[in-house]
């Protein structure tokens, strides 16, 4: 009895003795306490805004009994600035965190290392990355590294995505990072615009290099909603991971099982609501299974297919394409998809056909369609078996499919969606910016940089005078419209002292210009302007631009552009409409500031109507997208009814230059005494561009460069 008794009185002191601990401290001490901390410690934050930090944090636990750092107050400790955390030891949880409206000059927000030392067992979650974003969008970096083994993300959102780089990823160059067991799951990625470039996906998992290598990473229960950086929205570049049960909500993109073998995708449900290039799951390698996958109302083809099996590469290397062998795609539901596709990516260079493929027990439901696939190449590889469609009453099923009766889609809301996904108490502080329908009166002699730069988001400025100078720029960072008034053709002339564009599109904007003529000549005494409407050098933001009833005349040097992107910056969409570009020593229009060659371009949509060039020494419309990365849909440009006189008559010159458009239709253009040294039309495409060209009318110059005929229409 007595040593009973003793036994449970040492049992109770040493239980004490042992007992978690719980610490408040300031963000900057968390590393000092977790060298004193034991496993089942927790470490609270102190609320707070800490900036341009550097933090280094590190346990000794396991993940059944770890070390946690979480906030004192849920979304209470924000972190700001150039700051940055690294995860690493063993055992170590980080919670309830907000990091929010940084920027880092290279480097990862959250990495789970330091230096060489990875983290293993260790946990980030209900943790938040906002608005994290360097000021020029072409800067790449990520918002989080998983190194070592075993750690998990989860419950966590990621949000505000604008510049270059992977939102997730999960890095395999250490040995100790192979057949990781990462879990991500539960967690919520945000919208993120169109980049227009390679090197945007929102998570990858390896690299080419480690495509023969497994990771075994499972990513499930996420959402993805509207991730839009490139094709490829997941990206796994490694063998044996699953991802099952995500939601992909209009998303321009695809899970791309782009490199590895021995991936399973599996109860995913992809969303597109008929939105522009909406995807579902694109195939590479060998033993792959797909099964149990839901696909509604996507409109991507090729590489943004709702299904999508690779045409593959002989003796391929490791970043182009293995062949598509002994892949199992069972038991999915497609419906309203604008195409499944065998062969994808055929060409002369990808000639091996996918080979043992199984397709069976699918249904195919699109009243449009008359077959329930597309076979860009032989499918002779491909056993159908078990597959039901409903299709178009004059569908002629191929063997193994049969016809069944459309029924009603039970397809969730988007609040259901989005129930219990990432840190759902977070809410980013609201920005007052009420729309204006003020409209602003600017007389003769005002200073319009001034009124500008002072109106409210949604304003118009309405000019009502007959000339303006200028002795600074116009810079706009907000909705806004400038006019003329009626009856009115205001002269808009620079005469600032320094260069200076007359009017600078910055972050935020979206702005509309009507009925003014910017004038290029020379104020005597005075510099010239740097150009005339064009964007800022920096920017992470994309923008609008409308430009209607507008001159531009007598710009007298070449690097004096009326209406230009530079480099780093994305016009989502452009329209120029009814303008006259007219005396021009320079490009009219030029979006070609991208030169490395690598799929990227300065803008989404194009559109030009309705306009004349005429005496223009440079190309009165210049596009540039090198290179045949094919991770983007766009640019899409769009020319019609616009007249070319006398325009870039240099030897090999062009009076529309467009390289790289994805989907391209010139029409209703007149071409007089334009490009006749060169071409009128200088294009340069990939086979799988949409290209069309229709009622044109040229002199006896060529009309265009050598083009393959079944990339476009012609008509003249």
């Amino acid at each position: 009895m007595k040593k009973t008794i003793l036994s449970m009185f040492l049992a109770a002191v040493f239980c004490l003795a042992t007992s978690a601990e719980n610490y408040n401290v300031a963000l900057g001490d968390v590393a000092a306490k977790l060298e004193e901390a034991n496993p089942g410690d927790t470490v609270f934050v102190k609320d707070g805004v800490y900036e341009n930090i550097s933090l280094r944090w590190s346990a000794d636990a396991g993940k059944d009994s770890p070390v946690v750092v979480t906030a004192e107050n849920r979304g209470k400790v924000v972190i700001t600035g150039e700051s940055q955390l690294k995860i690493y030891g063993k055992g170590l949880t980080v919670s309830s965190l907000v990091f929010r409206d940084g920027h880092l000059s290279r480097g990862t927000v959250v990495e789970f290392r330091n230096g060489d030392n990875l983290a293993h067992e260790c946990r980030m979650t209900d943790c938040v990355i906002d608005s994290y974003n360097p000021k020029r969008r072409d800067v790449s970096y990520s918002y989080v590294h998983l190194y070592g083994k075993d750690n998990r993300v989860d419950g966590c959102s990621f949000l505000g995505r604008k510049n270059l780089g992977v939102t997730l990823i999960v890095m395999l160059n250490y040995e100790e990072c192979i057949e990781n067991g990462h879990l991500i799951e539960n967690n919520y990625f945000g919208p993120r615009p169109v980049y227009g470039s390679n090197g945007a996906e929102t998570i990858r998992v390896g690299t080419s290099q480690q495509c023969h290598r497994n990771s075994r990473t499972v990513i499930r229960n996420n959402v993805f909603d509207k991730c839009n950086g490139e094709v490829e929205v997941v990206s796994i570049k490694s063998g044996e991971n699953v991802i099952e049960n995500n939601v992909f909500y209009e998303c321009q993109g695809v899970l791309a099982l782009r490199h590895g073998d021995r991936n399973v995708a599996e109860g995913n449900l992809f969303i597109g609501n008929g939105v522009r290039n909406t995807g579902g799951i694109r195939i590479v390698g060998e033993d792959q299974i797909v099964r149990n996958n839901r696909f509604y109302g996507l409109t991507g083809d090729r590489f943004f297919s709702a299904l999508a099996l690779m045409n593959a590469v002989p003796n391929s290397l490791p970043n182009r394409y293995m062949q598509v062998k002994n892949v199992k795609v069972e038991d999915n539901v497609f419906v309203d998809c604008a195409s499944i596709e065998f062969g994808t990516g055929n060409d002369f260079e990808r000639t091996l056909a996918p080979v043992g493929i199984d397709f069976v027990r699918n249904v195919v439901v699109n009243e449009s369609l008359d077959c329930p696939y597309e076979a860009v190449a032989e499918v002779d590889g491909v056993r159908f078996k078990g597959n039901k469609t409903a299709l178009s009453a004059s569908a002629v099923l191929p063997k193994g499919f049969a016809r069944t009766v459309k029924t009603a889609c039970d397809i969730p809301s988007y609040e259901a969606v989005m129930a219990g996904k990432g840190a759902s108490w977070y809410q980013r502080p609201e920005v007052e910016n009420p729309t204006s329908s003020e409209i602003i009166y600017a007389g003769p002699g005002e200073n319009l940089a001034t009124v500008v730069s002072s109106a409210p988001y949604g304003a118009i400025i309405e000019l009502t005078g007959d000339e303006y100078a200028l002795e600074s720029g116009m810079n706009v960072s907000t909705k806004l419209m400038i006019r003329a008034a009626e009856g009115k053709k205001p002269v808009i002339r620079y005469c600032g002292r320094s260069r200076e564009n007359m009017l600078t599109i910055h972050d935020g904007a979206d702005l509309h210009v009507k009925g003014l003529t910017f004038y290029g000549g020379l104020t005597p005494g005075r510099s010239m302007a740097a150009g005339g409407i064009s964007t800022a050098a920096d920017m992470i933001e994309p923008y609008f631009l409308t430009v209607e009833d507008c001159v531009f005349s007598h710009y007298g040097e070449s690097g004096f552009i009326p209406i230009k992107g530079l480099k780093g910056t994305f016009g989502e969409k452009v329209v120029i409409r009814g303008c006259t570009f007219e005396a021009l020593s320079g490009d009219a229009i030029s979006y070609a500031s991208e030169w490395e060659d690598k799929g990227r371009y300065n803008g989404d949509d194009l559109i030009i109507e309705d306009c004349s060039f005429s005496r223009i020494l440079g190309i009165p419309v210049n596009v540039y997208r090198g290179g045949n990365d094919e991770s983007t849909a766009g640019p899409y440009v769009y020319l019609r009814n616009c007249r070319f006189d006398d325009c870039c008559n240099k030897v090999r010159g062009a009076a529309v230059r467009i390289i790289g458009a994805q989907v391209l239709e010139i029409s209703g253009c007149e071409f007089v005494n334009s490009g006749k040294a060169g071409v009128a039309v200088r294009l340069d495409e990939a086979p799988w561009e949409d290209i069309t060209l229709k009622n044109l009318s040229y002199e006896s110059n060529e009309l265009l460069t050598a083009l393959s005929e079944k990339c476009l229409s012609v008509s003249a």
